[in-house]
């Protein structure tokens, strides 16, 4: 079982991933109803499939760091999340993976 529980994501589309190892479904939705809140409502909460390394890689600001990195793609010792952004519509335009979730 991975070291990891759930996270923030920065510079990508998603921005919360939460361990699937650790976290049922319905409680995932929960944190990132709590993580993710906004004042503005109504609004989606999407969720998809995705997974989580620990490796190398090179930051937002164009820096080497060691950290956990939001993929797409699974590769040996990754962990598979669910994993969430916030949209203001349903039909959001990026893919067909995606449940919405409306918050109110």
């Amino acid at each position: 079982m991975s070291k990891f529980d759930y996270a923030i994501f920065v510079g990508g589309y998603d921005d919360l991933a939460v361990s699937k190892e650790k976290y049922s479904k319905e409680e995932a939705v929960e944190i990132a109803k709590a993580e993710l809140e906004r004042d503005k409502k109504p609004y989606y909460i999407c969720i998809c499939n995705g997974y989580v390394r620990h490796r190398a890689g090179i930051n937002e600001d164009n820096e080497p760091c060691v950290g956990w990195w939001l993929e797409y793609k699974e590769y040996k010792r990754s962990c598979p999340c669910w994993v969430f952004h916030i949209s203001e519509k349903e039909d959001h335009g990026f893919h067909n993976e995606y449940e919405c979730i409306l918050v109110s």
